[in-house]
């Protein structure tokens, strides 16, 4: 339980150290990255809430976008944060589903 609480206070992830790199470049923060972390965000409001359906879903969107952007992405460092943090939230998600909202009738 501790640890499940733990993690409710996490922030969503940005890409802060691979942003840094990135900006060196001259280029910006790809919109993926941004529409990902908006969703992943909310998500983790809703399930700070108890809203797990509502959470689910936000994970389930933001690894989506997370995954189909990260093919694309230029820089090899931000690539592999992306890959990391979308396996931490896909976890997530089936542990919301797991724990949550399987004795819910579909």
């Amino acid at each position: 339980m501790e640890a499940e609480s733990e993690r409710l206070d996490q922030e969503a992830w940005e890409p802060r150290g691979q942003e840094e790199e990135e900006d060196k470049e001259g280029g910006p923060t790809p919109a993926y990255v941004s529409q990902a972390t908006e969703l992943i965000t909310q998500a983790l409001r809703d399930e700070k809430a108890g809203a797990y359906a509502a959470a689910l879903q936000g994970y389930r969107d933001g690894v989506h976008i997370l995954l189909q952007g990260v093919p694309g992405d230029p820089s090899p460092a931000r690539r592999e944060g992306v890959k990391k943090k979308a396996a931490e939230y896909l976890k997530r998600a089936e542990e919301i589903l797991h724990r949550h909202l399987s004795k819910v009738p579909p």
